[in-house]
């Protein structure tokens, strides 16, 4: 019989490395380093920020008519594009279209002349008694609810500020001819300088955008390439679409009216198309003009009827024209748009409503193209850099659980 060898005790295990904690190294120092070339894009950036100030608070006027000649510019792009297929030269292409475009204006505008300047005439001339009437209903309001005094206060005072309103249009209503007419030079030099503009940028946008694009580094090229694209198809495809809708809207205000019987129905419907270019608000202001006009020349019934109309009239345009008009433009949220048109109203009046929503089209184009990819990217790689995978180290042994080690029984 063997003799048993002598039990030393329980087998220890070999002690473990401890890794020092994560709390070690905030001891650890930290070095910031700004290279020459970062100071160097930060003066530029800062340089461009204090020119562009400059340039909006002093030739803000210039900036506009350089953002219309190019929204123009692009849209009739596509149209150059088609004639210079068939060897028609850019710049012969541009002007041939644009004499199109003042033809039709020129014939609609002589055929549509004689009727609108009748229903303004008539409009003007019977203005005093639709003043007086709605004055009059005033008065019957205020009677039927003397038992309600705060209540006929407040539609008395109401009547009156209407009344002192429109008493204060009235001259300006009687010289809008004289105003119109003394306008119409400048709004006609500043067409000319649009069109001439449009007919250049058309000429030279695609040496500036390889201009662009030989400054940006080898592979940004091809996005940058895609983002001056996206942009010009924004601009184009809006006023495209706008023009459209603008054209279905007041034809169907217009026949709709019209076939209601509602007095100067021309009018209103030129108002309504003319309204559509600012988006949300214009309908509402249409209509609402609309529906005072036939409570005031003709009965409430038919100022009822005229609400019939618009209800249906904004259906046709959520249902049809507004899907065709952002099938060719950058869809914008509504909230977006806006605030946009309010802030756009604000600081430029009603040409900021006009140019907000292809403004705020083309900074969601860039935020999409852009700026996003670059915070995705930034932060891809702050995440890499913050987590780096720790390397396995197979050669240590690996240690037993105390558990296993209690229930391992000495060997006789």
């Amino acid at each position: 019989m063997g003799v048993n060898p002598p039990d030393d005790g329980p087998a220890t295990t070999p002690p473990m490395a401890v890794a020092p904690p994560p709390g070690d190294a905030v001891g650890r120092r930290l070095t910031i380093s700004i290279s020459q070339r970062t100071l160097w894009l930060a003066a530029g950036v800062a340089l461009v920020a204090l020119l562009t100030i400059l340039i909006l608070t002093h030739a803000l006027g210039a900036v506009l008519l350089l953002f219309l000649a190019i929204t123009l510019a692009e849209a009739v792009r596509p149209l150059v594009a088609q004639l210079e297929r068939i060897r028609v030269p850019r710049p012969v292409g541009a002007l041939l279209i644009y004499l199109v475009i003042a033809a039709l204006l020129v014939g609609i505008g002589w055929l549509l002349f004689t009727p609108l300047v009748t229903q303004a005439n008539a409009l003007i001339s019977n203005l005093p008694t639709y003043l007086a009437q709605a004055q009059q209903w005033a008065k019957d309001a205020q009677q039927a609810l003397l038992a309600n005094d705060p209540l006929s206060a407040l539609i008395n005072a109401l009547a009156g500020q209407l009344a002192a309103s429109l008493q204060t249009a009235i001259p300006a209503l009687l010289q809008f001819p004289l105003t119109l007419l003394s306008g119409v030079f400048g709004s006609l030099l500043s067409i000319v300088l649009i069109v001439t503009m449009s007919v250049f940028w058309l000429m030279s946008a695609d040496k500036l955008r390889d201009f662009a694009l030989g400054l940006a580094p080898e592979e940004a090229r091809a996005g940058g390439a895609l983002l001056f694209s996206d942009l010009g198809r924004t601009l184009g495809g809006w006023v495209r679409g706008t023009l459209v809708a603008m054209l279905l809207i007041g034809l169907l205000t217009a026949l709709g009216l019209a076939l209601l019987g509602v007095p100067y129905a021309l009018l209103l419907g030129i108002l309504a198309g003319l309204l559509e270019i600012i988006p949300y608000l214009g309908p509402w202001i249409s209509g609402a003009v609309a529906v005072l006009v036939a409570l005031l020349a003709v009965d409430p019934l038919k100022a009822l009827e005229v609400v019939v109309l618009f209800i249906i009239v904004q259906e046709i345009e959520g249902n049809l024209v507004q899907p065709l008009v952002m099938s060719w433009a950058v869809r914008v949220d509504p909230l977006l748009v806006l605030v946009a048109i309010t802030f756009g109203a604000q600081v430029l009046g009603l040409v900021g409503a006009v140019i907000a929503v292809p403004v705020v089209a083309m900074g969601q184009v860039i935020t999409l193209r852009v700026i996003a990819p670059a915070i995705r990217r930034s932060t891809a790689e702050r995440e890499t850099t913050a987590s780096p995978s720790a390397p396995s180290d197979t050669s240590a042994p690996i240690p037993s659980s105390p558990a296993s080690t209690d229930a391992q029984s000495p060997t006789d």
